[in-house]
């Protein structure tokens, strides 16, 4: 493939991740507008009886969520791709280390709309992140307030970092990374297609909450965590090894031999997939 065809192709990702947010956001901003933080699974569920269509927003909503965040780790994959591009000034490594942030940023807003819908799921989730939070040392207490503190405060907290990650996914995302976004016709109109038809045909997954939390599997991309914390301390399993491939994504413009930051990556997905394959089949 040419250069001109990887930036192409590199192009044409970023637009469907920022029409994906887009969706994300404005359905969102739907579905918020019933949502009580005070009583957060009553009206999470009260959504789809109360709101005209309302399993419908909360289903686009929650599966345009999911597809943002893929498209944009794929994107930001594709971008690894043409690093010399990156290497070349400090600007652009600097640009890099913004692009890479993004992608915890969709992460923990993705993970925290989990916790806001504070069902069966929702509910160990927020329990073992803030327990991993307050177990770093020095510093997990503040960490647990300035991110979960669901404990004392209940999900207001959580309702506000979900926001306001979600706004510095668009700004770093749209705003700094391309500094205008031009999205194509035809980008915008088959996004939203599959946004809709997904909303039509795929319910957006609740459980009940309280029931058996032991028992229960968090999201999808939290479950290699679950699984090494049964092998692993917490310090290690849920915030020194989900942080090696941030650290390395970073720093990778600065990396003199990226074969070796590649093979540190490598590794680390196979291993968190074999947990997670595990963790499905437990």
């Amino acid at each position: 493939m040419t250069g001109l065809m990887r930036i192409m192709h590199l192009e044409r990702t970023g637009e469907i991740t920022t029409a994906a947010l887009f969706i994300s956001a404005f359905s969102g901003f739907v579905v918020a507008y019933q949502y009580e933080v005070a009583a957060p699974f009553v009206s999470t569920t009260a959504i789809e009886t109360v709101i005209p269509f309302g399993a419908f927003w909360r289903s686009i909503h929650f599966w345009s969520s999911q597809a943002f965040f893929l498209i944009l780790a794929l994107h930001v994959c594709r971008c690894a791709g043409i690093m010399d591009i990156f290497c070349k000034t400090r600007r652009g490594r600097i640009h890099w280390a913004v692009i890479s942030i993004t992608v915890p940023l969709a992460l923990f807003a993705l993970f925290t709309g989990y916790v806001l819908r504070f069902d069966g799921t929702g509910q160990a989730a927020g329990r073992i992140a803030e327990h991993l939070f307050l177990d770093v040392p020095f510093a997990g207490t503040a960490i647990d307030r300035l991110l979960m503190a669901i404990t004392d405060e209940g999900l207001n907290r959580v309702y506000v970092v979900h926001i306001l990650f979600t706004v510095l996914c668009w700004g770093l995302g749209t705003w700094y990374h391309t500094r205008r976004v031009i999205m194509k016709r035809d980008i915008f109109i088959s996004t939203t297609a599959a946004a809709l038809l997904s909303g039509l045909l795929l319910y957006a997954p609740i459980d009940l909450p309280g029931q058996n939390l032991h028992l229960i599997k968090g999201p999808w991309f939290f479950l290699g965590i679950q699984e090494l914390l049964r092998h692993m301390a917490p310090l290690l399993a849920g915030i020194i090894f989900p942080m090696i491939p941030l650290v390395v994504l970073t720093l990778l413009p600065w990396w003199e031999k990226r074969r070796n930051a590649y093979a540190v990556l490598g590794l680390w997905f196979t291993v968190y997939a074999g947990a997670t394959i595990v963790a499905v089949l437990r």
